[in-house]
């Protein structure tokens, strides 16, 4: 403390107020002026604010030494004689101003006309005999005699502003209290950091698909990737290679999504050529096929029947019809080749004219599969690459994701730490659905990130979840279209599998009780990793919740020093 004065008062009033007392020291306040919008703010401190529920606030200005007061002239003194100082009747009135204003401004009028405000001086050093002034009545002096007894002070110095209206409630009281003391921070909104990790991610993965370049002399390949490391990019530059050197390219997946995906981004810079790449998912392909030779597509009986035993042979048999003297295609890129069942790559072969010689890469990661027990593709004279490390994601995301899903990868060594992954406990299942829109709310407009870079990722369809009657959040609607999505100005909420092979800033997991066949540890594994910069858990009481509570905990901790 600046002055022994304030000091020796500070003791009395800490050591025998009750705890029904808040005492702020040093108080600084500013307000604009009042009159002239222009001028420049008015700005102060008040010694001692105390606030107390009963009796209101009360400004207390210290003055330390011996003080006189003579000609409406307030002086100390010192060695070197009388030395003139500020009216402390007045600056205790003008801080009590600036106050009642500042609460005002915060609580509204009415509720400051409500709250008493008095003020007092204090001599610490001084006892007091004389007359004082007319504006300072001796009820609202502090002098060495009452350091003894500062309770019965600064009642007194509160009765002289009157009766308080009321007590005030402890709503009230709090609403008071941060008034003027508000709980304050600044933040840096979550937009900037996934903005940030975003493109250090994006070099990251452009570093490595250079890296790889330099194996596609070869012409068949089976590429191992783990989630996050390039699959999909390097597929595509494989189907424009193919198709610049005049050949007739097939790009397939197993997932629909990825499908319009791959399709958007080969169109963003379309290719020279008579022959542009065709873009499809394996049963949209089998369809086209087998409907463009005529035959009958019509799924019957058991789903994993006919698309792994009837669709091949019909795709066969299609083939066979269409192409006369020469193939369908002379390349084949392959993404999501983990859960394609063996029958089909038989069919590829045949859209291919069995020519063992066309160019035909593979790209897999076992860990995604919807499979027990995915094989490789039985692509005669491939090499195989192995891609290990993750550019798409956050250490921090990473190292959640391998330890909830226990698949194990590596993030880039100069990949960002990121933010640590966010999880929400609702009180019931019931409350699930308004604590996601909080949420979502929250991403909106408090880190202005865009609809398009957030993704609701549950075990079942939106229409299924929680969010099943929600239409909208914070007047953005809902779709489970991930094309529709991309677009923009609307929320997707969608599935580990219909989300497999693509990615968003942030993805919220939900409903996430179980592991099962609707919800695997690869479709938790593929969630997880759907996020670049930022994971949100809303987490509901069950084993899965405690191993993503653990895992949430765990990956925060990285990059901590202890």
């Amino acid at each position: 403390m600046p002055h022994d004065s304030e000091a020796k008062l500070m003791t009395a009033l800490r050591d025998q107020l009750g705890d029904d007392h808040i005492v702020l020291h040093s108080f600084p306040w500013l307000y604009p002026a009042r009159d002239d919008m222009d001028a420049p703010a008015r700005e102060g401190e008040a010694d001692f604010v105390i606030l107390n529920a009963n009796a209101g606030i009360l400004v207390v200005e210290a003055k330390g030494g011996e003080i006189v007061l003579r000609e409406r002239r307030w002086r100390r003194r010192t060695g070197g004689g009388l030395k003139e100082i500020r009216d402390p009747a007045q600056q205790a009135r003008r801080a009590m101003r600036a106050l009642k204003k500042r609460v005002g401004l915060v609580c509204g009028e009415e509720f400051a006309d409500s709250v008493r405000f008095a003020t007092a001086v204090a001599f610490p050093h001084c006892v007091f005999k004389d007359q004082p002034p007319a504006d300072l009545p001796a009820e609202s002096i502090i002098c060495m005699d009452d350091l003894t007894e500062i309770d019965r002070a600064v009642a007194r110095a509160y009765a002289v502003a009157g009766r308080p209206t009321a007590k005030l409630s402890p709503e009230s009281f709090l609403r008071l209290r941060k008034a003027l003391a508000p709980e304050f921070s600044v933040y840096e909104p979550l937009s900037l950091h996934v903005g940030r990790d975003s493109e250090a991610l994006a070099q990251l993965t452009s570093q490595q698909l250079q890296v790889l370049q330099g194996f596609a002399v070869n012409s068949r390949a089976v590429v191992h990737g783990v989630a996050g490391s390039g699959k999909t990019l390097l597929a595509l530059r494989c189907a424009r290679k193919f198709a610049m050197d005049g050949r007739r390219v097939l790009l397939t997946c197993f997932n629909a999504e990825l499908a319009k995906w791959m399709g958007e981004k080969l169109d963003e810079e379309p290719l020279p050529g008579p022959h542009p790449i065709t873009v499809r998912h394996f049963h949209g392909l089998a369809s086209d096929v087998c409907r463009r030779a005529g035959i009958d597509f019509r799924p019957v009986g058991a789903p994993e029947v006919f698309w792994d035993q009837v669709v091949p042979d019909q795709m066969v048999q299609a083939a066979t019809s269409i192409e006369g003297d020469g193939s369908l295609f002379d390349a084949l890129v392959v993404d999501e080749a983990q859960d394609f069942s063996p029958g089909w790559w038989d069919a590829l072969e045949y859209l291919t004219g069995l020519d063992d010689s066309v160019p035909l890469w593979a790209f897999l990661d076992r860990a995604q599969s919807l499979r027990r027990e995915p094989t490789d593709p039985p692509i005669a004279g491939a090499i195989k690459l192995p891609l290990d490390v993750n550019c798409r994601n956050t250490r921090r995301i990473v190292h959640c994701a391998s330890l909830a899903s226990g698949v194990q990868s590596q993030p880039a060594p100069l990949a960002p730490l990121g933010r640590p992954v966010r999880s929400l406990s609702p009180p019931s299942q019931q409350a699930v659905a308004g604590l996601i829109q909080m949420e979502i709310r929250r991403l909106l407009q408090d880190h202005r990130l865009r609809p398009d870079q957030i993704v609701l990722i549950g075990p079942s369809s939106w229409r299924k979840g929680s969010l099943a009657r929600v239409e909208s959040i914070a007047g953005v609607p809902i779709v489970d279209s991930a094309s529709e999505w991309r677009r923009g100005g609307s929320l997707l909420c969608t599935t580990a599998r219909s989300f497999k092979g693509l990615e968003a800033d942030v993805v919220v997991l939900y409903d996430a009780t179980s592991l099962g066949p609707v919800f695997s540890e690869s479709d938790l594994y593929v969630a997880l990793t759907r996020a670049r910069g930022h994971i949100v858990i809303v987490i509901t009481p069950s084993s899965l919740g405690q191993s993503l509570e653990s895992a949430a905990t765990a990956s925060a901790m990285l990059g901590v020093t202890p």
